[in-house]
């Protein structure tokens, strides 16, 4: 098995406060850390530890932070691809200790993008993970990739013709409740959801944070739940969910089952400080799976309000606590 990543790279200075600061004060972090950051490196760097072969394919700067970045993921046993650029992008992420909400300040460095990914290089993958930062490369994988090789996105929370279009041709459309929200004024979010199947004609599956993830086929919808976890920082738990779902994938796990996996490596990242830092390893993730407990929401709390007499949503799932969590564990 071996994953291609393509996307943004970054060097993240992560500062753990009590409170976030007013205007014009001075504060002291609880706890400051230096992580590598970046949606894509994120996952490959979970999906290394569990075994996969991976490479990632990014603008990394030629200066002492790409050193610096390039370096950590290849002590992670993945192959780095460098698309030169001058500067690295330096963020700052302020993650507030009472709720593990975080604030980014974002660098407004522009690297250049990758213009084409070769046949030879997408001959060798099963499976492509690739952010909404390199659209003319996603152009380029759909051209060069075999029929074979799965491709994951990460388009976060941007709704634009570009993600549309990433959406519509991706194998496994991935996306954050915040889309839904973005597609449709509506106050019920199965609009949204309806809209999103159109277009992808293929499941739809929807990240909800702490209330876990929304799976939609286009007649049924499926709350599947999150686990209980003592949130610290919630940095890159979207990034750690794509890893986790791309090893479901490899491992031909259903998607229920894929989804399942994901909310359990995303809610167990979430329980550290920083992103590359708080990557669970595979025995920290075979220990939380067995004492893991789930929490308890309803479609209707998820902002889903299924009307039972339309054809669109003749099957309704809103069972709380949907995790048989039956693929092998020693698989991992």
């Amino acid at each position: 098995m071996k994953v291609l990543g393509i996307g943004d790279i970054d060097l993240d200075i992560v500062c753990r406060i009590d409170e976030f600061p007013q205007e014009g004060t001075k504060i002291s972090p609880r706890k400051t850390i230096t992580s590598l950051g970046g949606p894509v490196p994120i996952a490959l760097i979970l999906l290394s530890r569990l075994g996969v072969d991976c490479m990632f394919y990014g603008s990394i700067g030629d200066d002492d932070n790409g050193q610096i970045l390039k370096k950590r993921l290849e002590n992670e046993g993945v192959k780095v691809i460098q698309n030169p650029c001058k500067k690295t992008k330096v963020h700052t992420v302020l993650v507030n200790s009472q709720n593990g909400s975080r604030t980014i300040i974002k660098d407004g460095a522009k690297n250049p993008k990758i213009k084409s990914v070769s046949k030879r290089l997408l001959n060798q993958c099963d499976l492509v993970i690739i952010d909404r930062h390199e659209p003319n490369a996603y152009a380029s994988v759909l051209q060069n990739k075999k029929k074979a090789t799965k491709i994951i996105i990460d388009p976060s929370t941007e709704v634009s013709d570009k993600t549309l279009l990433m959406l519509k041709t991706a194998d496994f459309p991935i996306v954050p409740i915040e889309v839904l929200d973005k597609i449709s004024r509506h106050e019920n979010r199965m609009v949204a959801l309806e809209h999103l199947f159109k277009i992808t004609a293929k499941p739809v599956i929807v990240t909800a944070g702490h209330m876990g993830s929304l799976i939609y086929d286009g007649s049924e919808v499926s709350l599947i739940s999150s686990f209980k976890v003592d949130v610290v920082d919630t940095l890159g738990a979207g990034d750690i969910y794509r890893g986790a779902f791309a090893y479901g994938v490899l491992k031909n796990w259903s998607i229920q089952q894929s989804v399942e996996f994901s909310n359990l490596v995303s809610g167990l990242h979430c329980t550290k400080l920083g992103n590359h830092e708080a990557i669970p390893s595979r025995r920290e993730i075979k220990e939380f799976l067995l004492k893991a407990q789930l929490n308890s929401f309803s479609l209707d709390s998820v902002g889903i309000k299924v009307n039972t007499s339309s054809k669109k949503a003749a099957k309704v799932s809103s069972e709380v606590g949907v995790s048989s969590l039956n693929y092998n564990i020693s698989s991992l």
